[in-house]
Formats: C-alpha cells, structure tokens, sequence
C-alpha cells in the first residue's frame, strides 16, 4: 500500500485517549509545603481523615478550655436510608395496590378498561370535532420552527440513556449527547399552547380564563377489590378554569354506552400489573384548593419522559385513560369529599399525551368513583390514535431540518382548547 499524509496522520480519539492515559498516573510532587508548615507549628491534617465521617476529626483550630479536645461529628447529621419493613412510617399491615408513573399494563388498554370501568370510543366527541377547523398558514409556520427550537437547535447537551435493541440485547451502542426528551416535551408544549393562546386572542376569545399548573403529583385513595389502593401519578400540565366543562354524553346515549359491558381479558386478573405493597400513603393530594378563582380542571397534559424499552400498541393509551382517571378521581374527591361513590354530577376532562412527536388526545367523562360495583362500566373514555406531528427532525448535512409536518395535531389541540374557551365563556 501507497504511504500518504492521511495514514500518518494521528486518529483524534485515539491520541485523546492516550493523553488521558498518561495524565491518571502523574505523581504528586513534593515542593516542601508541609514540612515548611510543621515547622511554624501549623499542623497538617490528612483531607481523606477530615473528611472521613465515621472517625473522630481532630479540630485544628483553637480551643478554649470550656470546649473538648476533639470535635465529633453527630450521627444524625448523616442522612440514614429508611429501611423497607415495618419501621417505615408509611408502613400498613394490609398491602394494597399502587399506581404510579412506572406501572405498565400487561394486556394494555383492555385491563385499564377494567381498572378504571371505562367504557372506550375511538372517536373524540362530536362537540370537540365541531371546533375543528383550518389554520392559517403563517401558524402552521410558526408551529415548524418551534418544532426545529425544541428538537435541534437547543443548546442544551446532556448525556443520553443508552440505547437498546431488544433483537440484539449483546450489543453495547455508544453513549451520545442530545436533547432529553423532557426538555424537548416542555419547549414544545409550551409553544403550542402560546401559539393556541394568540390564534383565539384573534378571533376575539377571552384567553385569560385559563390558569396553568406544572409539574404537581396528584394523589386518590380509593378500594379496588376490597384493598385499599392508591392512584398516583406526576401530572406535567393542568389547565384549571373556572367553569366546569359540560358532558360530552348524557340521557339514552349514556346510559347505553355505559350498559356494554367490558371486553374479556380472562383468565387474567385485572390487578395483575399492580403489585401489592405495604409501603403507601392513604392521603388525598391535589393543587388547587376548593374555592379558588381557578378551581374546575379542564385538561390535563401527560409526558412521555423516559424511553421505554418496549410497548405494545395499546399499552401507552392505557397509561393515558389511568393517568386520566386518576386526575379526574382526585378532583372529584377534591369537590364532593374522599368518601364519594357516584358523582352528583360528572367530572370532565381534555387529555393530551405526547413524547413529543407522537401525541394522543382524548377526553375522559368520570361519573362513579366505586371500582367494586357490579355495573357494567361506570365512566367514558374517547380516545384517537396517537397522531405523528412530523416524521423526522434532525441535522442532515449539518443543516437542520423537518420532514413529513402534519397540522392535524395543532388543530386537534386547537379545536380541544377552543371548546374550553366556549365552555369559559357561557
């Protein structure tokens, strides 16, 4: 082979490396500080001993007499790990169900329907599809470079979670530097809804009736199968208002929907994805207290923040309709008490769900909070197929760019905030 400038050329990342081999064996070298020290009868204390916290430190500041020798460092000053059993203050000898952030539903949205006895329509309602409409172009432009701020051309640089093929689980990818998904969600999210906020501004709706809260953990005890159980999950955005909004169903429609009973899962039980645990709380936790200016949930938004190894295709609408009834049952409780049953009247929300790139809208209609009835199903839930909002955003070339923009997804948001608005308004 012919010898060029190119084959002798050094690789970068293997003389980087070389230099990080050489610097980690230094030697510390002896410049005669200490004995210099010493010598003016300054002592010299060890960093690895004055750090150590498990040993006496000798103090090397002066000393009256009234103070002892040595300075001891108070064991509960250290931060102690409590133990899982039955020291733990949030110990019961009952084990109940847990739902959290982290469960995932075995057979999906079927055994959610069961938790939860949720009736399921694949279509949103028709009043939220009455509020569909085109947008104007100079917004879905301004949607696209928002879509670009919150993919690639922030500049924030975190170290990534590794990637895994589950086809081959041997092979070690290198780790790479990025945008974490929960930035991404948070910038792009936002942006929808200001851009939401200045399009009905212009078509002379009053935007100020909304309030948002971000990054809360609501809580709701309820029983599920004669055990005490707990629904708990971390709600990213709640838009609150101060009207309640209307039943999507109501009268024969209803009460026919709520007659179908729910689809079979047997011989599976419907509490096999939640664990028993001793270790829970009991208590009720919501953010907004009764009798606030903003006090009615109107809709709540749900991040997909970690990347999940593996999902089947209906296991992320069933972490939808739960993190949904658990909103929805912590808000009831919030307004007819910890102890309700069947609502007086039924609590209604706007859902969203995004990684942000696939998003998932529903609604979610809760009327009865007692999972151990022998009705057929007690609560609605409407949902649509998740929606890409682009196929690729990435740098080609180093350029940035965006492929495959869909702006159904704005305008479903649109049509869904817009019916808030409305139901604000009235």
């Amino acid at each position: 082979m012919r010898l060029t400038a190119v084959v002798y050329s050094t690789h970068i990342g293997n003389a980087f490396r070389q230099v990080w081999k050489v610097q980690q064996k230094r030697k510390i070298l002896e410049y005669g500080v200490k004995e210099k020290l010493e010598a003016k009868g300054l002592q010299v204390v060890d960093a690895v001993e004055f750090l150590n916290l498990k040993r006496p430190v000798p103090s090397i500041l002066p000393q009256l007499k009234s103070q002892p020798d040595e300075k001891l460092i108070d064991d509960f000053l250290v931060p102690k790990s409590l133990k899982k059993d039955h020291t733990h203050p949030d110990w019961h000898d009952e084990p109940g169900h847990v739902y959290h952030d982290h469960c995932w539903l075995f057979t999906g949205l079927h055994e959610a329907q069961h938790i939860s006895k949720t009736f399921v329509s694949n279509n949103l309602p028709d009043r939220i599809t009455s509020f569909k409409s085109k947008l104007p172009e100079e917004v879905h432009k301004q949607m696209q470079q928002a879509i670009l701020n919150a993919h690639v051309l922030d500049a924030l640089q975190v170290k990534l979670p590794k990637d895994i093929d589950i086809k081959r689980p041997g092979w070690n990818y290198p780790r790479v530097y990025g945008l974490p998904r929960w930035r991404r969600n948070v910038q792009l999210i936002s942006k929808m809804f200001h851009t939401a906020d200045s399009t009905l501004a212009g078509q002379n709706i009053d935007v100020t009736k909304q309030q948002f809260t971000s990054q809360i953990m609501i809580r709701a005890p309820l029983t599920l199968e004669g055990r005490p159980s707990v629904f708990e999950a971390r709600q990213n955005t709640l838009v609150f208002g101060k009207k309640p909004l209307q039943p999507y169903l109501d009268g024969e429609v209803k009460a026919e929907q709520l007659s179908k009973p729910l689809p079979d899962i047997y011989p599976l039980n419907r509490t096999i994805s939640l664990h028993g645990k001793n270790i829970y709380r009991m208590e009720h936790k919501f953010p907004v207290r009764q009798g606030a200016p903003f006090d009615r949930l109107t809709m709540g938004v749900f991040y997909i923040n970690k990347p999940f190894i593996k999902t089947s295709g209906t296991q992320l609408e069933a972490r939808l309709l739960l993190h949904a009834f658990t909103v929805a049952a912590a808000h009831a409780q919030q307004l007819y008490g910890k102890d309700v049953k069947d609502l007086p009247e039924p609590v209604t929300i706007n859902c969203m769900q995004t990684d942000s790139r696939n998003f998932y809208f529903a609604c979610f209609q809760l009327h009865s909070l007692d999972l151990d009835s022998s009705k057929a199903t007690s609560n609605l839930f409407w949902i649509e197929d998740a929606q890409p909002m682009f196929t690729k955003c990435d740098y080609v070339d180093n350029q940035p760019v965006l492929e495959g923009y869909n702006p159904q997804v704005l305008e479903t948001l649109m049509a869904l905030y817009k019916s808030q608005m409305v139901a604000a308004a009235v």
